[in-house]
């Protein structure tokens, strides 16, 4: 199930990146102001991938992302800006960054 939500989310998310055009710029603050209300190990998840990104450490940014994505009790524009950021983060290491 959670695979299948995950295969949906990315394919969406490409869908919406392709009409509205890619920016690759990573907010790490505007991340971090739209998920405040999170706490306990989603919190400490987030803040490690948030670190990563800042560093220009990709790769080790997705699989926090995604236990954020799926273990916490996020509101519909939390999961967006969740989504929108593994989103960036994969353009990146596609694009060798």
């Amino acid at each position: 199930m959670k695979k299948r939500l995950f295969t949906l989310v990315a394919v969406a998310s490409f869908a919406f990146l392709a009409l509205v055009g890619c920016s690759n710029n990573i907010d790490t603050a505007k991340v971090r102001a739209g998920l405040q209300s999170i706490g306990g190990d989603q919190k400490a998840q987030l803040e490690m991938a948030l670190s990563a990104i800042d560093a220009g450490k990709y790769n080790d940014a997705l699989l926090p992302l995604r236990k954020v994505a799926y273990g916490a009790k996020l509101d519909k524009t939390q999961i967006k800006i969740v989504k929108d950021t593994i989103e960036k983060v994969r353009a990146k290491i596609a694009k060798g960054q």
